[in-house]
C-alpha cells in the first residue's frame, strides 16, 4: 500500500511542474475534429469567464457535459494549460436537440485562474447520436479566443 501511495505521489509531482510560473503541462497532442455538424462560437470572453453559443446543425441529438480544457499558444504551438489544484467539473450530461442552439459558459478563473494576455483555445467533447440513441461518433471541437 505504501508503494502505491509513493508511486501516486511521484506521478503527481511529475505532472505538477516546477515553479509557480510554469502553467504548461506540455505541447498538446489533442486531435481537433473538423465537422460541419456542430458549431461553437464565443459570445463573451474575459480573463475570468467565457460564454459560447453551441449550434447543432444535424438531424440527430448531440450530447456534451460541463468539462472542457484550455490551451494556450506559445511559439506557434498549442500547450495544455494546467488546472488549479482544487479544480473540478460536475459530471452531468446535456442533450442538444437536432437543429437547435444553446448557450453554455463557465468562470474560467475557477478552473485555471485568471488568464493573462495571449491566444487561447477552449476544447470541448461532444457525442453525436444516431436516431435510436446509439453513439455514432465522439468529437472534440475547439474555439479560439484572445485575452488582451
Amino acid at each position: 500500500m505504501k508503494n502505491i501511495l509513493a508511486l501516486i505521489l511521484a506521478v503527481l509531482f511529475l505532472f505538477s511542474g516546477c515553479g509557480a510560473g510554469n502553467r504548461s503541462l506540455g505541447i498538446s497532442e489533442k486531435t481537433i475534429t473538423d465537422t460541419d455538424i456542430i458549431k461553437m462560437k464565443t459570445t463573451e470572453v474575459s480573463s475570468e469567464q467565457i460564454a459560447l453559443e453551441i449550434t447543432n446543425e444535424s438531424k440527430s441529438e448531440i450530447g456534451y457535459g460541463e468539462a472542457y480544457s484550455v490551451e494556450f499558444k506559445k511559439d506557434g504551438e498549442w500547450h495544455i494549460l494546467k488546472l488549479k489544484s482544487e479544480a473540478a467539473f460536475i459530471e452531468i450530461g446535456y442533450i442538444l436537440e437536432k437543429e437547435s442552439t444553446c448557450t453554455w459558459g463557465d468562470k474560467i478563473s475557477r478552473i485555471y485562474g485568471k488568464l493573462p494576455e495571449g491566444e487561447y483555445r477552449l476544447l470541448k467533447d461532444f457525442t453525436i447520436y444516431e436516431n435510436g440513441g446509439t453513439v455514432a461518433e465522439n468529437v472534440t471541437l475547439a474555439v479560439q479566443f484572445r485575452i488582451g
